[in-house]
């Protein structure tokens, strides 16, 4: 290169993400696509501000439904798609500039007729309808081959039939064989309790259409389950009793001990493309305040961030209460992007 960027040795920013909490302020060395921790005294930094995180992921998407390079703008790093053609969604996993990195479900393995395929959402192809244990088993494969990085079930009782459990064990066994978490879509009296009982790892969406009782909630927690937020679907700013059913849940999982992660179901209604600052709120409804919230959706520590990262204008602010608003502003942006075309301020040490 020979424009400015080239020559920025060191860039400041007021603080960062640990994992833990916001340290700061930090210097880092721009080594290529990388940012590497600097000493506080490192030569001439430009000053950029503002916060950086290792990344900020939606571990709920259908990026059928949705732009990702508007995604990344929006300040989401990395995304995960649960549900889509799986030619398709294979073709996401390619490291491409302006958008997130992308980890792929493939398609919804459903029972025959199951959901999603009368939803109206799912094209032809973002369905696996299995009729027992060996079809589950060879989809399972099937899905590894083609990039899938976990297998998505659909327990979707209130949109007919579901797979049996026989079925459903098998679906978890080949999973866990060849490595992969099982994500499930429970919605429908019981469900829950069939994902816990199979050993699913993660649930899609926090359980929306029954109030769990506590000793199935301590279950999920003890067996290691981790539960994706999806609460903003149920109302879209405007709550409904699915939404309240869902926080009652959420926030009885959380204080029990269970990891939350943040996930917006993106593609499914009037969300916000990016970070989603009803979602976050919602959370924080559910008892998830201040460094709780930011790790269901920030990464944790790195050696070096890169060669994608989020990046909020402005420090961290002093109102936990302020969060979710704070963190709607990040941007997504690749480490060269981070360098200015012109100098900034610098500092001198």
């Amino acid at each position: 290169m020979s424009d400015d960027r080239s020559q920025v040795g060191a860039i400041r920013v007021d603080a960062v993400w640990s994992g833990a909490g916001f340290d700061g302020p930090a210097t880092f060395h721009v080594v290529g696509e990388r940012l590497v921790p600097a000493p506080a005294d490192a030569r001439a930094p430009v000053y950029l501000g503002g916060t950086l995180f290792p990344s900020l992921t939606d571990h709920h998407t259908h990026l059928g439904l949705s732009d990702p390079a508007a995604l990344f703008a929006g300040g989401i790093t990395h995304a995960v798609d649960l549900g889509w053609i799986p030619g398709v969604a294979a073709s996401w996993l390619t490291d491409l500039p302006g958008r997130p990195a992308v980890a792929i479900a493939g398609a919804l393995v459903t029972a025959p007729g199951g959901y999603p395929v009368a939803s109206g959402w799912a094209p032809e192809g973002a369905a696996a309808e299995v009729g027992g244990p060996r079809e589950a088993r060879d989809t399972v494969r099937k899905q590894l081959m083609l990039g899938a990085s976990r297998i998505k079930v659909a327990l979707n009782s209130d949109a007919g039939e579901t797979v049996d459990n026989s079925t459903l064990a098998a679906i978890v066994e080949e999973s866990h064989a060849a490595g992969l978490p099982v994500v499930a879509h429970v919605q429908g009296e019981g469900q829950t309790a069939r994902a816990v009982a199979a050993g699913v790892d993660q649930l899609a969406h926090t359980p929306f259409t029954e109030r769990l009782d506590d000793a199935l909630v301590a279950e999920s927690v003890r067996r290691g389950m981790t539960w994706i937020s999806t609460l903003d679907i149920h109302g879209w700013g405007t709550p409904t009793e699915h939404h309240r059913i869902a926080v009652d849940n959420l926030r009885r999982f959380a204080a029990a001990g269970g990891r939350v992660l943040y996930g917006t179901d993106l593609g499914n209604g009037d969300l916000p493309v990016g970070v989603n600052a009803r979602e976050l709120a919602a959370l924080q409804e559910a008892g998830l305040t201040g460094a709780a919230l930011v790790r269901t959706i920030a990464g944790g520590p790195t050696a070096s961030l890169g060669p994608r990262v989020a990046w909020v204008p402005t420090p961290p602010p002093a109102d936990d209460r302020d969060l979710p608003a704070w963190l709607a502003t990040a941007r997504g942006v690749r480490i060269p992007d981070l360098l200015p075309s012109r100098p900034l301020r610098q500092e001198t040490p």
